[in-house]
């Protein structure tokens, strides 16, 4: 059958396939441009048979799992059943429409289940090569509650030696080799470890093909994200599992908040993150609005700010060495005061006031000094014995704005401190829908803004913990899942961002993606995995800024500095979280400086700009490999020169990033597209900078470009494409 524009085509079926036996019907195909799907069709189920790329006839993946199951539990016993697409229906239909495809699983084979159906909906878009996925279940049952839904479950074919698979832990991760070798990972999204809706498998070879899976939900749904390897099968799975709403009650049901999209990707994981991009300025509702300069709602210091340290304790304890480092640095430095408060970290929260005596005269005399004060607390937790070991305001008025379990007892979390009697601390998470919550949040953010003066807060946890499951009803949410989480702390942060000072800011720590909007910049200190690949970065450059690695000891700890810094340079972080210490270290401290001083230059591209893809080194690149001590030892592994790339489309300026990290020198091409970013070589000047020196103008391609080059021992180097018109 031959795919016309913007038509479905059909081989093997025609109209419905409703077989009149259990045995399973011969694969139907259905193509949306090269994405061809087969189905294999019977009374007790639906099976996905295989995805291919008809351009290439590689099969991207095999027939096994079934393409959804439904988690549910009966009221009565509390005991779970699956039913899954494949397999325990009396009727199933897939019917094929002009515009798509209509999949329905009716009259469950036992009678226990009467009551549950599920209509699925797929429909194409030939240009993109893709399917856009929605589904249904409904639940007139008189005993059963939907917990979850799983879908869609997709068994990857081996995609060879090349093959690669991306998720989103962190800024994003790559693992090579997963057919072979055991894998999982179990992202719980929105989390610093889930921080975004998609993944993708690809060859990394020629002929280049692959899938994008990506959960295109504006809301930002509670769900999971699961990548899980069977080497003795060959096969990796990837799938998403989204908690139900309304799980207090029987007969509950499912729809899709968004859309699933299943994509033919002929690239890498930046074409992964390009696809999730393009649908995310469009359509998340935590995409904020920006202009020429960036985000308006973020004041221009923090939009800038080319470096960060971190420390704590009362004014003596950190005041002089935070100065110091500013001092050294020559540079605007923002400062991460933690323990600015009498209470003990992690405890009696939250109870933060009154602070430690000088906190305003020593934040005062901090930004007097070109140090900006961002002072800790934490957005989720409250002390359940909230004064020493005494239960003094949590249960009488924290206890039911509290999350609460299915038992409806309080989420309690640890986290190694101890109460005054010696019992770990226990930290109730509260739910950000509940108006003492956020009465309570803002009270402390503001009073730290306009009363101590500070010029942002940093409000722990927001996006780094996942969801609870909630199952309080009073807190005018349904039970379980949805994204009523995310619009809690949406209402949260607006009442303190309505109220707070023009000119001061809000972080978070870690980097899960519905929240941007609401703040000003992210703690990437989690960003230390091995494989680790910049797609935050390249979806959400000048939306945010990002900042602060965990900068540790151990024996190879210098190369460990270099790696990280390099890596903040060319993924676009404001640099550093740095002990203020490190200024008297002058091996690490001529190299950071080197960098802090090339974001500071070029800072307007990383605010006004986005990424792009990042150049190819070609030749002999050696690699480095340190421990980042992040969990114990900690290996980690980079190419010895980093480089990135950041522009602004607009005005057709493009800046070539490179940090060497290692102790020897390099020698490699650079290979970058020029027309994937919209120049050209006519009227193409580069200006080059090394290890912060005044810029030299070349002609791109007579030196740059194509020519092997040296870069130097621990150096720094920026490269500044602008295209001028031919009457400059």
């Amino acid at each position: 059958m031959v795919l016309l524009a913007g038509k479905i085509s059909v081989e093997c079926a025609r109209g419905d396939l409703e077989p009149a036996s259990a045995a399973p019907s011969k694969a139907a195909h259905y193509d949306a441009g090269d994405l061809r799907l087969s189905f294999r069709v019977a009374v007790h189920g639906i099976q996905l048979a295989g995805i291919e790329d008809r351009q290439t006839g590689i099969s991207l993946a095999r027939e096994g799992s079934p393409l959804f199951s439904l988690v549910l539990r009966q009221a009565a016993s509390g005991k779970e059943r699956i039913l899954a697409s494949s397999d325990g229906w009396r009727k199933t239909r897939l019917r094929h429409r002009a515009t798509g495809l209509d999949l329905s699983w009716t009259e469950p084979a036992e009678a226990a289940f009467d009551g549950l159906s599920v209509t699925a909906v797929a429909d194409p878009d030939a240009n993109r090569n893709a399917w856009h996925w929605t589904l249904r279940v409904e639940n007139r049952s008189r005993e059963w509650i939907l917990r979850s839904v799983i879908f869609p479950q997709i068994d990857l074919a081996d995609l060879g030696e090349s093959g690669a698979v991306l998720f989103p832990r962190g800024p994003g991760e790559v693992q090579r080799g997963l057919w072979g070798r055991d894998f999982q990972y179990h992202g719980n999204y929105p989390d610093g470890w889930c921080s975004m809706q998609f993944m993708a498998a690809y060859r990394e070879a020629n002929p280049a093909t692959g899938l994008y899976l990506g959960a295109h939900d504006p809301w930002g749904s509670t769900k999971s994200l699961e990548v899980k390897s069977d080497p003795k099968s060959r096969q990796v799975r990837l799938s998403l599992n989204v908690p139900a709403s309304n799980l207090d009650r029987v007969g509950n049901g499912y729809t899709s908040s968004g859309e699933v999209v299943w994509q033919l990707l002929r690239g890498d994981w930046f074409d992964a993150a390009t696809v999730y991009r393009s649908w995310a300025r469009r359509q998340a509702r935590w995409w904020p609005r920006l202009t020429r300069e960036g985000r308006a709602d973020t004041p221009a210091w923090m939009r800038e700010l080319p470096a960060w340290v971190m420390t704590g304790g009362g004014p003596g304890e950190c005041v002089p060495a935070v100065k110091r480092f500013r001092e050294t640095l020559g540079l605007p430095v923002g400062f991460h005061w933690y323990n600015w408060h009498q209470v003990p970290f992690d405890n009696d929260y939250p109870h933060y006031f009154p602070t430690k005596t000088g906190f305003a005269d020593g934040v005062a005399a901090l930004q007097s000094a070109g140090v900006f004060a961002m002072p800790y607390i934490n957005g989720r937790l409250w002390d359940s014995h909230d004064r020493g070991a005494e239960d003094f305001e949590f249960t009488r008025l924290a206890l039911p704005s509290a999350t609460k379990q299915d038992d409806h007892q309080p989420f309690l979390e640890s986290y190694g401190s101890k109460e005054t009697n010696g019992q770990p601390v226990r930290l109730a998470v509260m739910c950000p829908t509940t108006s003492l919550w956020q009465k309570k949040v803002r009270e402390i953010v503001l009073r730290l803004l306009k009363d101590e003066g500070t010029r942002g807060v940093y409000i722990d946890q927001i996006a780094a913990a996942a969801p609870k499951l909630c199952m309080d009803t009073r807190h005018n949410h349904p039970a379980g899942g949805g994204h009523w989480w995310t619009e809690g702390y949406w209402e949260l942060l607006d009442g303190i961002r309505r109220a707070m000072p023009s000119d001061c800011m809000l972080t978070t720590e870690c980097n899960a993606e519905p929240f941007i909007r609401w703040f000003d910049g992210y703690l990437t200190w989690h960003w230390q995995h091995d494989g680790q690949v910049p797609a935050f970065p390249a979806i959400y450059g000048g939306t945010i800024q990002m900042f602060g690695r965990a900068y540790r000891g151990g024996p190879t700890q210098d190369l460990a500095l270099r790696m990280k810094a390099g890596q903040q340079w060319v993924y676009g972080e404001q640099i550093g979280w740095f002990d203020p210490a490190l200024a008297s270290e002058s091996s690490n401290f001529e190299f950071l400086k080197k960098i802090i001083g090339a974001r500071w230059n070029y800072r307007r591209y990383f605010h006004a700009g986005e990424m792009a893809r990042p150049p190819r080194l070609v030749g002999s690149i050696p690699r480095v490999k340190a421990d980042w001590q992040w969990s114990g030892e900690w290996w980690v592994t980079t190419d010895a020169v980093l480089a990135g790339a950041w522009g602004i489309p607009s005005e057709k300026r493009w800046l070539l990033l490179f940090a060497n990290v290692s102790d020897q020198a390099v020698k490699a091409s650079v290979d970058w597209n020029l027309r994937a970013v919209g120049l050209s070589d006519s009227g193409l000047r580069c200006a080059v900078s090394k290890d912060g020196n005044p810029p030299e103008e070349f002609s791109p391609n007579s030196r740059l470009f194509g020519n092997t080059l040296e870069f130097q021992p621990q150096s720094v180097q920026v490269w500044e494409l602008r295209q001028h018109s031919p009457h400059e």
